[in-house]
């Protein structure tokens, strides 16, 4: 097998003569200038996508490449910059066309496997995290690569933006810090000894911190923190098994429970009760 050395490559623009094979620059052929050379390489025509409407689906419309998309939202008119995401809930009518030489790339949520406070048409910039996790999703999506964890749950972290402070918060840095990455993400089921390792602090401490800056302790602090977060998202009409899933609960029946302990109601008589009106 013959091994290619990274010396023996070059970009596209000026590849190097590999295995005998005559490149530009081996066969005398004047190369076009960089710019000029790749816009003429490159062609991606405008494309045109008609109004449309998912009841069953949300779509997150990441603009990745190019000039950008312009889009019409229920007959408002939008534009999606590059480096930029677009969150669009199911029955918003939708039509969209992608500039030339531009990529988007549509994401789906299924609806009722979805969780979130996002009601409404919203753009996000596109990150670091955010990317990363956005490429997550549709590596997991779309191949057998899958991490074992829930991506949807720190996609929409991010996505949402941290809630207002439902609970008292711990001042101390270390303790701050957990307690702010489990505001924003509820969900987040992994054991206190490694959201300790994370913040550079050993359990002990962190939860002496927790107790005492907070009268709680991690567990009580982080359940109280999951059934908050939880009646956000019924208010805004997500479905009781979704919700639990979001805050960290794999059994619908253990969320009834701790929801009802919490607030002396099932979530399904909370959401009937207190559901955002559409």
């Amino acid at each position: 097998m013959r091994h290619v050395t990274c010396e023996s490559l070059r970009d596209d623009e000026g590849r190097r003569s590999m295995g005998g094979v005559a490149t530009a620059a081996t066969a005398g052929i004047e190369a076009a200038p960089t710019d000029d050379f790749a816009s003429l390489r490159l062609h991606l025509p405008p494309v045109e996508v008609p109004e449309r409407v998912h009841d069953d689906h949300h779509v997150l419309l990441w603009q990745v490449r190019g000039g950008g998309t312009d889009l019409l939202l229920d007959d408002v008119a939008a534009f999606l910059p590059v480096g930029h995401a677009l969150w669009v809930p199911a029955e918003v009518r939708h039509a969209l066309t992608v500039r030339a030489n531009s990529v988007v790339i549509p994401l789906f949520f299924d609806c009722d496997a979805t969780a979130t406070t996002l009601r409404a048409p919203t753009i996000v910039a596109v990150g670091r995290e955010l990317r990363t996790l956005l490429l997550a999703y549709l590596q997991s999506t779309t191949s057998i690569i899958r991490p074992h964890a829930n991506i949807t749950r720190q996609l929409f972290a991010l996505l949402e933006g941290a809630p207002a402070a439902a609970l008292p918060l711990p001042a101390s840095a270390p303790a701050r810090l957990v307690a702010e990455t489990l505001r924003a993400n509820p969900g987040d089921d992994r054991p206190v000894d490694d959201l300790a390792h994370a913040a550079h602090t050993s359990r002990r401490t962190l939860e002496r911190a927790f107790l005492a800056e907070t009268g709680m302790s991690v567990r009580d602090w982080r359940i109280r923190n999951r059934v908050e977060a939880a009646a956000a998202l019924l208010r805004s009409h997500a479905a009781v098994p979704a919700v639990a899933r979001r805050v960290g609960y794999t059994n619908v029946n253990a969320f009834r429970r701790v929801f009802k302990s919490r607030f002396g109601m099932t979530p399904t008589a909370y959401a009937t009760r207190y559901a955002i009106q559409k």
